[in-house]
Parts: structure tokens; sequence; C-alpha cells
């Protein structure tokens, strides 16, 4: 009598604690895709009520420690892997994934540039490394470009009670910030919920958004960027890419892994303009508005030069001279330059055939699209696809990029 095969062996369900302290829906679902995938079981009390479930018994923790000393010293004590989203308490020695911040910061730099921009400002959460990367990556770029940058008061000193701030003197201190800045001005600030704060007290001060003060965010939350007095624009920070990866880190770590020694990194997936950033700030009111039409009409393949001239209503010559004069570049220069940013958008954000992409971004011919792809990365569209599918696997090393994405 021949013996019947062994049944499989079921996998191992996985009891992971979310000890998150903040409520960010972005951190779930890519926490709650992994599982589905691995077949986890999360225990998501904390998401609910906010408390610590001492003496819980699980397999690992997923963590947000932010400014909560209890959660940190309940994250300590646990004796499972632990993998911290976050370097907000970079001084906790813990696995963890972080975000590209320097790269934020460098975008939002960027972003302001392209505008025409030469007074900028840096509105941060609190006195962080996450904080200080996206800053250091803001000024870092807009140095090299010749300018500096102003500081408004921060939401919170690490010395006080996190849960604790006085908004009246909150709000003072920063209207009276806002006013003594050189206009026009760029802000960026360190997420949205900052970012609508900003918004908030330019309005109290009679400063207009963006014709004054232009505000960025980070985050791309919408529940915040599309439900404000002015719709925010934001740098696409991949928060669930990052909850993702995180839940990738604690598996191998539960599998007997060794912990990397470097913190994972995930860059930004673009920045999505919207009325807060929507403006330009030339002070030579031709070179404004020839930037107006190009943005208005780059999707159109017949678009030229002569066009462009003729919608400001003066000769070549002078426009082409008020133009590099004021962004560095021709007319010819900055046409390509957009249809160029909305071609990587769409390869990036959709799967879009590269033939759709070309008509979409404005190239007359795919192959001219291919040859602008070549020229700018060195690599075709569907290898720089390739290049964004391995972008995790990276460390602390930078990355290069940024695109605009109108809205």
């Amino acid at each position: 009598m021949s013996r019947l095969p062994k049944p499989p062996t079921p996998p191992v369900r996985r009891n992971v604690l979310l000890a998150l302290g903040i409520a960010q829906h972005s951190y779930y679902q890519g926490v709650a895709r992994y599982a589905r995938e691995h077949h986890w079981h999360l225990v998501p009390d904390m998401v609910y009520t906010g408390k610590i479930p001492h003496r819980w018994r699980g397999d690992g923790i997923i963590s947000f420690l932010g400014q909560r000393n209890d959660l940190v010293d309940f994250v300590l004590s646990a004796s499972v892997p632990v993998v911290e989203i976050s370097l907000v308490r970079s001084e906790i020695d813990l696995p963890r994934v972080e975000g590209d911040n320097e790269l934020i910061g460098r975008m939002a730099a960027e972003h302001f540039l392209e505008r025409g921009f030469e007074h900028f400002a840096w509105a941060p959460f609190a006195d962080d490394a996450v904080n200080t990367e996206r800053r250091q990556g803001f000024t870092r770029r807009l140095r090299r470009a010749g300018f500096g940058c102003e500081r408004l008061p921060p939401a919170h000193a690490r010395e006080s009670d996190p849960w604790e701030m006085d908004w009246i003197e909150r709000r003072q201190q920063l209207t009276a910030t806002l006013r003594a800045l050189p206009l026009p001005v760029g802000v960026l600030c360190y997420n949205d919920c900052i970012a609508a704060d900003v918004i908030s007290a330019c309005e109290e001060a009679g400063l207009k958004v963006p014709e004054q003060v232009a505000v960025l965010g980070v985050d791309n939350d919408p529940f915040i960027c599309e439900s404000i007095s002015v719709p925010l624009s934001s740098v696409w920070h991949d928060l669930e890419r990052m909850a993702y990866e995180a839940a990738a880190l604690l598996d191998h770590l539960m599998a007997g892994g060794r912990a990397p020694r470097e913190v994972r990194r995930i860059p930004p997936k673009g920045l999505v303009v919207r009325k807060s950033t929507d403006i330009l700030a030339v002070p030579n009111r031709h070179v404004a508005s020839a930037l107006r039409y190009v943005w208005e009409n780059f999707t159109n393949p017949l678009l030229s030069v002569p066009d462009v001239v003729t919608a400001t209503g003066i000769s070549r010559r002078p426009l082409e001279k008020a133009f590099r004069q004021h962004l560095a570049r021709s007319i010819h220069s900055e046409i390509a330059r957009v249809r160029m940013e909305m071609a990587v958008d769409l390869f990036t954000r959709t799967k879009a055939s590269a033939g759709m992409i070309a008509r979409d971004a404005g190239f007359a011919r795919p192959n001219h699209l291919f040859r602008s792809f070549r020229k700018k990365f060195g690599m075709s569209p569907k290898q720089f696809r390739q290049a964004l599918a391995a972008a995790p696997a990276r460390g602390t090393g930078g990355a290069s990029g940024g695109r605009r994405t109108a809205t």
C-alpha cells in the first residue's frame, strides 16, 4: 500500500501590530497591501483608539513613533522585530524606511525657480532629521542658483509638550514673519498640514496666495490639498510605498534576516501643481505672458516659437533676449522642457503606451519623444520605467529628476 503524500505545510501567518502615532491613511494602505499579499494578520487597535496595547503578543511591529515617548518605551521594550517608518526620531536605533527628503526639497526649489521666484522661505514643523533633510535639499539647490532662504517659525518645539500649542501665539508669530518677507516669495512647507496653516495665515495677514506668497506642501494628501481655500500644490511623497517597503523589511527581519545598516529610501512620485503655486514670478510681463502661453498650449504638436512671439505682442528678438535674461533658456527650450516634464510624468504614473504619451505631451511623432528621452536620460522610455521599478532597492544615496503635473 503506497503512502499518501504529505499535505503542504500551510504558510506561517504573521501577527503584526500597527503602532502608528499618526493617522496617515497612506501608511495603512501600504501595509495592508503587503499584508494581503503575504497572509498577515494586522492588529489595528491603535489606529482606532490611539492607546498602546500593553502586553500584546505577536510577531512584529511597524511603527511611526513621532513625538510620543510612551510609544517609544513600548516599542523598545518589545521582544519582536520592529521597523520604523520615518527618521523623525533618528536618535533611536531602529531599522527604518524613509522618503528621499533631500530630493523632495530639491524638487520644490526647482519648481519655484522654474516660475522665476527670487525670494524663498522654509516653513518647518519641528527641529528633527526629516525637517533638516528637506530644508537642506531646498536651500542647497537655491544656493546653487544664487539665492538664500528665510525660515518661518516652527509649529512645534521639541522641548515642549507635542500635544500642546498656543494657537493664537503661533498665528501671531507666523503672520508677522510672513508680512516681513520680500514679495513675491515661494514657501516650501514641511507637509500639507503646515502649508494649509501658512495659507490661512496669509489670508489673515492680507497676503494673496499665490500672487504674493506661493505655497507648496509635501505629501499630496487630497483631504488637505483639495479642501482648503486655495487648492494646494504638493510634492507627491510616496507614503504608501514607504509603508509597503517597511512591511517587506519587517518580513525579512521576522524570518531571521539581518537589519540593513542604511535607511531604505523611497523617492517621491512627482509634484502636483494646483492653484497655490500656479503663478509666474517673472518681473517682465512679456516673458510671463509667453510662459503662460507655452504652459497652456504645449500639448499642441504644432506649437512653435513664432506662435509664442505672436501671442505676446512684441518682436522675437527682444522676447528671446528677455527670456534668456530672466530664465537662462530660450523659448524653444521652454517648449521642449514642459513637453518632456509631461512625458516623464505620464511614463511614471501611468501604463500608457509611448505613442499615447507622445501625443498627450505634444510630440509630433513617437520617434521625436524617443530621441529626446535618450538625449536627456541616456536611455529609452522602457528602460526609464524599468529603472523606476527598481528604485526602492537603493540606499541613502540621492536621486535625480522631478516633474510638473498640472491639475
